[in-house]
């Protein structure tokens, strides 16, 4: 009996590690994927291009923040060339998860996980025009509250 004992404890400790770290894996996946949700929405609202990679980048660092996992932080990236009413605003999170200490029983040193979100631009709010900010928010010209 202690014959099998001393052969079975090592495979399922390493059985026990793995499971962790795929459970690691599982969380840090479903944190990015949430922080790159929370960022496109926050884009998504926003009134110009340039404020909406601003949000983007504010909110999903506020999500990610106090987790220790991602290594040398998240790099976050916000895709507004189809900004617009109409359009779509994206936020692509790349984060590489620190698995150093699990890497004894065969799990790579670190892993890159990326969240990506895509959010429409609502049709009927008057933004700013272009990717570069275009108008002044207080409209210039014409009526502030709708296009020109």
């Amino acid at each position: 009996m202690s014959l099998e004992m001393v052969l079975v404890t090592p495979v399922f400790v390493a059985f026990l590690l793995f499971l962790a770290g795929a459970g690691r894996m599982v969380d840090a996946q479903g944190q990015v994927d949430g922080a790159a949700r929370d960022g496109v929405r926050a884009a998504s609202i926003a009134r110009d291009a340039a404020s909406a990679q601003d949000l983007a980048d504010r909110a999903a660092r506020a999500n990610l923040q106090g987790h220790d996992w991602c290594s040398g932080g998240p790099t976050i990236a916000t895709n507004v060339a189809a900004w617009g009413p109409g359009g779509r605003v994206e936020v692509t999170i790349t984060c590489d998860v620190d698995l150093g200490d699990l890497s004894f029983i065969g799990l790579p040193g670190t892993k890159r996980l990326e969240g990506r979100a895509v959010a429409p631009i609502d049709t009927f709010t008057w933004r700013g025009t272009g990717p570069g900010g275009g108008e002044e928010a207080d409209g210039g010209e014409g009526d502030p509250g709708g296009p020109q």
